[in-house]
């Protein structure tokens, strides 16, 4: 097994071991007791804290040098302890949100890899020398942030460059510290005073990974080797027994674990969760298609709560398998880490995003009747407010804001100032009282409360076009995007019996349902001249009059062939092409323009006659992002900018230029040091260019050389929104995200006209 991607595996396995104030006793889940009086149940939905960056700044981490917070757990002074794998830190974090780090002194090494409370009231963190020899350690943590390196042990010598690999770590009960040894195939014991004691797991290779004390005063952990899975069984004189999961071998291998509310031992598996007797009598248990559990605890309310990375949630597991996912507010957060607090929340780490956050074990959760309200008529509206969540909805205020507040008028208010109990609903009345400028018109209904994701918004728009726009919806493995249409008055999406694309397993791309079945390798885009819909990704692969369009198949690779489609007849022309990394980058009057890119863009623009085949390279000097009309807009690395480079595959591009197809003359339109950029697209003549600067990534509209603007989504509130479709028309621009679909325009910006995820498929008319 490949140490990179063992790591990766650690940062999400992030186990902690047991929270609380540092006694000698244990508690019902074998864990030590966290306090005399049991913790209260905390409410309140989820609340994110960012971790600044220290001080000095690891030379190993990469610029922007973001947060990395791994493992979490409760120190005996009643705050959260982390570590941090970018900024190699060990910090704490206050019920009240208020941050400290200190540095552990590993910039030469792997970094801090999880975190537990000893029975000592220090903490105590695995520490990975990162291989090539370096030796790792067992850092002991004081409450003040006084660091100690203690041995991890040694590898024997002739066994790979990789120490021994200390992975989960956690209290026992002989007032030790036990932790795994990944690649040595051992389990350490390790006294406060740092006296270490090691014993070797009967399998060979097992991979030992999450380990916690059980409720029979042994402890357990997890052998997560592909080829025999086991849940295993150490006394505190060291005997260990073996219990091989059933259906080894597969998908299902095991990460964490921990003593569960009911005398039995609860343990992560890549896609599940399971249980185990103390008698080592496993059962599965079922979770939701999608589920990556990765970090499990026992919390006060009697449940068991998981961090869900492939659902991008924190869950409440019952012990009979029911769940309860609470969405985390921002995509793509990878929580890891995972502790009860000292304030009755569940604190947990977001690897991606801001750092920490917390969550109540009751929650309130906000259930909106509509997200945009289009006001069509002067008629009043209603907005519906319902909490369907287990605590008390608290809602402080109601207030109408954004650019064009002033023409929205509140009515009958039931929310502002109230307590909603679970399952209790109010209401807000709104009335468009008209005036204000041409074009469309936006606001906001802001609601303050405690629930996640607070102040929670409604897009209030008024004087919208009277058009439908196509859209792609859905999509998977087993079932291509569906095309269908917004209809932008009503703010609905409506099933079109025309849009059906299904895959078409003879040229490992899709078909349109609709006769004649046109090939391609992708779904799709709605051809307003033609009247029907094409399987291909957008109008650059189409041709002006919208009579042809072009595709290369998938195979062979490298790729030989373009083929040309007659849109009402289903006849295709092949020509045959060079061996390359081909795609179609537009098809235009002059023929149809390809550039050669493998895992990235590749340099050159090359021209093909759609009617003879003629083919030839117009250059080979500039790697091209996009072709508009004449216009080929060019991705360059302008050497003068001495910035560190961000991340970006195959070096950052901080320029744009633009190409005349016509005249070959070239102009620079924006260059940003320190930046990733490059045009995505292009809406009304204007290009659209992303521009990454490690922190965030953010679009912009350029109307001139120098002269751009800042697309603004305000509903979209991830650091790296992913935007898509930008099909540009006389009411704006139409942008897809996973928030649903906005209608951009130079005055109002972003605007959500629908809540629904769906990509602009061509022009609303």
């Amino acid at each position: 097994m490949r140490r990179a991607l063992v790591v990766l595996v650690i940062l999400t396995v992030a186990c902690s071991g047991p929270a609380g104030k540092p006694v000698a006793s244990t508690s019902p889940n074998g864990s030590p007791a966290a306090s005399a009086s049991p913790v209260k149940l905390s409410t309140g939905g989820i609340v994110e804290y960012t971790v600044p960056p220290p001080a000095v700044k690891p030379a190993d981490c990469f610029t922007p040098c973001l947060p990395s917070v791994g493992s979490v757990a409760l120190g005996g002074d009643g705050n959260i302890w982390f570590v941090d794998h970018n900024f190699k830190t060990v910090g704490r974090i206050t019920p009240a949100g208020d941050v400290k780090q200190w540095s552990a002194g590993l910039d030469l090494i792997g970094g801090a890899q999880t975190i537990a409370t000893g029975p000592d009231g220090n903490l105590y963190v695995n520490a990975d020398g990162g291989g090539d020899g370096r030796p790792d350690w067992i850092l002991r943590v004081t409450p003040a942030g006084v660091i100690t390196r203690l041995s991890a042990g040694q590898r024997p010598p002739g066994q790979g460059v990789f120490g021994t690999g200390p992975e989960s770590i956690t209290a026992g009960p002989d007032g030790n510290m036990w932790f795994t040894e990944f690649w040595t195939n051992r389990v350490g014991r390790l006294s406060p005073s740092g006296s270490l004691t090691e014993f070797s797991i009967p399998t060979n290779d097992s991979a030992p990974r999450g380990i916690a004390t059980g409720p029979d005063g042994n402890l357990w952990f997890v052998e997560s080797t592909r080829s025999r899975p086991a849940i295993a069984r150490i006394t505190p004189a060291g005997v260990i027994t073996e219990f091989p999961i059933a259906g080894g071998d597969s998908e299902l291998y095991p990460y964490d674990i921990v003593s569960g509310p009911d005398g039995n031992i609860w343990f992560t598996e890549s896609h599940g969760i399971a249980r185990i007797t103390v008698k080592g009598e496993i059962s599965p248990i079922s979770l939701p298609q999608g589920s990556r559990p990765v970090k499990l605890v026992v919390a006060p309310d009697g449940n068991l709560w998981y961090a869900d990375a492939g659902k991008n949630a924190i869950v409440r597991l019952a012990l009979s398998g029911a769940t309860r996912a609470y969405p985390l507010p921002e995509p793509a957060s990878n929580p890891v880490g995972m502790a009860v607090g000292s304030d009755g929340r569940i604190w947990f780490s977001e690897s991606n995003n801001r750092g920490l956050a917390s969550i109540g074990v009751r929650v309130p959760e906000l259930l909106m009747s509509t997200r945009p309200l289009v006001f069509a008529d002067a008629s009043p509206k209603t907005v519906s407010l319902r909490n369907v969540g287990n605590s008390p909805l608290v809602i402080s205020a109601v207030r109408i804001t954004g650019l064009d507040a002033a023409l929205i008028a509140k009515g009958k208010d039931t929310c502002s100032a109230t307590s909603l109990a679970p399952d209790a609903s109010c209401e807000v009345q709104l009335r468009y009282v008209g005036g204000g400028p041409s074009g469309l018109q936006s606001a906001v209904l802001e609601l303050s409360d405690n629930g996640t994701g607070s102040p929670h918004r409604i897009s209030l728009v008024a004087q919208v076009p009277r058009c439908t726009l196509p859209v792609m919806v859905g999509g998977n493995e087993n079932t291509p995007a569906q095309g269908e249409l917004f209809d932008v008055r009503t703010a609905q999406i409506l099933y079109d019996t025309s849009g059906v694309f299904v895959h078409d397993p003879v040229a490992s791309g899709v078909r349109t349902s609709a006769p004649p079945g046109l090939p391609g390798m992708s779904a799709g885009y709605y051809d307003r001249a033609m009247g029907r819909w094409l399987p291909v990704s957008g109008a650059g692969q189409v041709s002006p009059d919208g009579s042809r369009y072009a595709y290369i198949p998938v195979e062979p690779i490298p790729r030989t062939e373009v083929r040309v489609v007659d849109v009402q007849s289903g006849r295709e022309k092949v020509w045959k092409i060079r061996p390359d990394f081909w795609d179609v980058m537009a098809f235009t009057q002059r023929g149809i323009y390809l550039h050669a890119g493998y895992e990235g863009i590749g340099a050159g623009l090359y021209l093909l006659d759609p009617d003879s085949g003629a083919f030839k390279a117009l250059f080979t000097d500039f790697a091209v992002s996009v072709v508009d009309g004449d216009a080929a807009w060019l991705m360059y690395r302008n050497p003068a900018d001495k910035l560190p480079d961000v991340s970006a595959m195959g070096g950052a591009t901080n320029e744009v230029r633009r190409r005349d197809l016509a005249t070959g003359k070239t102009d620079v339109w924006l260059y940003r040091p320190g930046t990733n950029i490059g045009v995505v697209a292009t809406a009304n003549g204007k290009p659209i260019v992303s521009i990454y600067d490690g922190p965030t990534s953010s679009y912009w509209i350029m109307s001139a050389p120098n002269q751009v603007q800042r697309m603004d989504f305000p509903f979209t509130s991830a650091r790296y929104a992913y935007l898509r479709g930008f099909s540009g028309d006389a009411n704006g621009v139409w942008v897809g995200s996973d928030e649903g679909v906005y209608l951009w325009t130079q005055r109002t910006g972003g605007v959500l006209m629908t809540d629904q995820a769906a990509t602009p498929a061509g022009t609303c008319a």
